[in-house]
């Protein structure tokens, strides 16, 4: 036998089932309406992601040029920095050879030249290396004991009176560019450079 508390427990009566009301799910515009705000605020929040990804992009790809163009012109420094005297010359004279808008030659065979996009250095005749890559610009320029600009192709004895020289480089690459410029004392002309 079953208790009567039980029966009555386990089914509602009709009264009691049509006085509820039925529950809601979401209508079709109330999803619709939920998709739409959801996707705005997606649009929203992948705009401003890839902002950041091209920003940082970018940062990276200037910072890169900036790194490799003062190594490169680092070592271009410590190379013409070093170059020696002229024993054939008379008076005090720096070892160089030749000098164009575009490269400069030392001690008969080494050499700053620029071969396409490359930077090339050859030091005592050996293979050129490669400085820089990627260079869109790159000039020399001569000045001589009262800072006074020389012509810009000297070669032989209009050499002898060069005492500082100005390298100017640009590179580019994915559209930006860096641009470094230097003016090298040549410290065997230096006044006590013998002592």
């Amino acid at each position: 036998m079953i208790p009567c508390h039980a029966a009555s427990k386990s089914r509602p009566s009709a009264a009691a089932r049509r006085a509820r009301p039925a529950p809601r799910g979401f209508t079709m515009i109330e999803s619709i309406a939920a998709i739409v705000v959801l996707a705005a605020i997606g649009s929203v929040a992948s705009t401003i992601l890839l902002s950041a990804a091209d920003g940082y992009a970018d940062a990276a790809t200037t910072a890169q040029l900036h790194v490799e163009s003062t190594i490169g012109l680092g070592r271009v420094v410590r190379e013409i920095r070093k170059i020696p005297l002229d024993g054939g010359a008379v008076g005090i004279a720096p070892d160089i050879d030749s000098v164009t808008a575009s490269s400069i030659t030392w001690s008969t065979n080494s050499s700053l030249t620029l071969s396409g996009s490359d930077l090339m250095l050859t030091l005592s005749g050996g293979t050129p290396a490669v400085l820089l890559s990627d260079v869109s610009a790159f000039s020399v320029a001569t000045y001589d004991e009262s800072d006074a600009a020389l012509a810009a192709s000297l070669s032989g004895a209009a050499c002898d009176p060069i005492r500082r020289v100005e390298i100017t480089v640009t590179l580019l690459r994915y559209g930006f560019s860096e641009t470094l410029r230097t003016r090298v004392f040549i410290r065997s002309t230096m006044a006590g450079a013998g002592s």
